[in-house]
């Protein structure tokens, strides 16, 4: 079905709406005098400072962290704050397949090993700021705030995180991109995401006692992935140096493509998001691999259908990347089909209510019903497995994450709908996710003592 269409019979939810427009945001690295053109086009200019949301030790920090990474509480559970205030905890409550409840506190003990680098997807219903001209800044958001407890936040135990406010495309530039028929335009939002790096890079990656340079973990979803992929392009993939640094790049809901049948393009492929950065892939009996993409986008599809945006390539001889993080935990192809450690969000964290349940991500979380619980998530261990799926049509190829099981967290639409399960693509596995990069990290810095 055309883009126009879909939006102007308006029948198609909002994250359905997001998920069209995804294969204009794919994953692919802008050139860099790309980000400088568009944004001279829309009169945008590198801001005059990053705009963090979450900075360890910065005053007001929205995750909690001190300058090392410590909660800063005598009992170690990490206190997150939105930007209006609101505090909340990341305990979860842990949901046995008997239907017992158990609540398991979310504590950080010790400063964390390395740095995670966040990018979130599209959340700012309109442009921020209003107006995007000059080096105008964004503000700090509470929508930020419950995207990145929900997918980053969890990571705090492993690492310092660094989440920049970036002006991205709003739903309603999507919207309008839809209807016109135009590409989008993520200069500005690439901008910004590569000027946070390079500022995290410049003043921050350094160990604050050691003074040594620091593993960093690069966490993105759907926009972010877009942007933070772009980001690496430019400044990790080509450089040996930074490129030693990376631990893992979690890239999730927007296609992270290479040629068939290798991991990365080899230099000499353009149409390969990365020429040097792999996907990861490990053997029964190899050790964890390091300094590689990890990527996917989720989908529970009845036997024989493909997905329509997300996951697909039209490009021949080039495949998206799916990699099983909890297969890659057990050393499985990535192809088998494994238990995934399910952590949906709860309606208490992202500051839901009776009038709107879903909080503050509204409009992104539409056709889903959060539990309604105490803690921060809702964990289900084991209910849903997934497993890598790869099929081909008169479209092109197609690479995603098939999940299946328990779906009852899920709307019952997902199974036919547009986006499938991309806003869960993080919680789907997150249990998965974190211990992923806490294996990775303590591979990577062993690798650094040997």
């Amino acid at each position: 079905m055309p883009r126009k269409d879909v939006a102007r019979r308006l029948l198609v939810p909002v994250t359905a709406v997001l998920a069209l427009v995804l294969p204009a945001t794919s994953a692919r690295a802008l050139p860099a005098d790309t980000a400088t053109a568009g944004a001279a086009a829309t009169a945008a200019r590198p801001l005059d400072h990053t705009v963090w949301l979450c900075k360890p030790g910065m005053a007001g920090n929205a995750c909690g962290q001190d300058a090392d990474g410590r909660p800063g509480t005598p009992d170690g559970e990490l206190v997150t704050r939105y930007p209006g205030g609101a505090t909340r905890l990341l305990d979860d409550t842990r949901i046995a397949a008997d239907g017992s409840r158990e609540r398991v506190p979310f504590t950080v003990t010790g400063a964390p090993p390395v740095d995670c680098f966040y990018a979130y997807p599209t959340v700012d219903l309109l442009a921020n700021p209003l107006l995007q001209t000059g080096s105008l800044p964004p503000a700090r958001q509470d929508a930020h705030q419950a995207v990145t407890l929900t997918q980053a936040a969890r990571f705090a135990g492993l690492c310092r995180l660094f989440v920049p406010v970036y002006r991205q495309v709003p739903l309603t530039g999507l919207l309008a991109g839809i209807l016109t028929g135009t590409d989008t335009d993520l200069s500005t939002a690439t901008m910004d995401i590569r000027d946070a790096w390079d500022d995290y890079w410049a003043h921050d990656n350094r160990d604050p006692r050691t003074g040594e340079r620091r593993g960093v973990v690069v966490l993105g979803h759907s926009q972010g992935t877009a942007t933070a992929a772009a980001m690496m392009a430019q400044r990790v993939d080509g450089d040996a140096e930074v490129r030693s640094r990376l631990v893992s790049a979690i890239l999730l809901g927007g296609n992270v493509e290479v040629p068939e049948g290798r991991d990365s393009g080899g230099g000499f492929d353009p149409d390969s998001t990365f020429q040097h950065i792999p996907a990861c892939h490990r053997g029964a009996g190899e050790p964890m691999p390091t300094g590689c993409v990890v990527s996917y986008s989720s989908y529970a599809l009845p036997d024989g259908s493909l997905p329509v945006a997300m996951g697909r390539t039209a490009r021949p001889g080039h495949r998206a990347v799916c990699v099983n993080p909890a297969a890659l935990l057990r050393g499985e192809p990535a192809d088998a089909r494994v238990p995934l450690d399910l952590h949906m969000p709860t309606r208490r964290l992202v500051g839901g209510n009776a009038l709107l349940p879903n909080g503050h991500l509204t409009v992104p979380l539409g056709g889903y019903r959060l539990p309604d619980l105490p803690t921060g998530f809702a964990h289900h261990p084991a209910a849903i497995s997934g497993e890598c799926v790869h099929a081909t049509d008169s479209g092109g190829s197609a690479d995603w994450l098939q999940i299946g099981g328990d779906l009852s967290a899920f709307p019952a639409s997902a199974p036919t709908s547009l986006t499938g399960l991309h806003v869960a693509d993080f919680n789907v596995a997150l249990g998965d996710l974190v211990r992923l990069a806490t294996v990775q990290a303590g591979a990577w810095l062993a690798e650094r003592e040997g």
